[in-house]
């Protein structure tokens, strides 16, 4: 499958695929064959752990930096 196909997939299309690959292969020889790295899988919410592939349950939350006003929420 290329790139192009690959994008084209919805999430769930995306995940079934990446799976039933992973089935057989390593994630160096999914990646090569779609074309993709993993901070580009990592940003559409794909991430490899084990050995297989998992879709981020929320996506838009992705910083987990503070924002300031933490410490003035807490001591009022």
């Amino acid at each position: 499958m290329t790139k192009e196909e690959f994008l084209k997939l919805d999430d769930a299309g995306k995940l079934s695929f990446l799976n039933s690959e992973a089935a057989t292969k390593d994630f160096a020889q999914i990646s090569a064959e779609i074309g993709m790295t993993k901070a580009e899988l990592g940003k559409m919410g794909l991430y490899y752990v084990g050995k297989k592939f998992l879709l981020k349950p929320m996506k838009g939350y992705a910083t987990t930096e503070r924002s300031g006003n933490e410490y003035k929420d807490r001591f009022k």
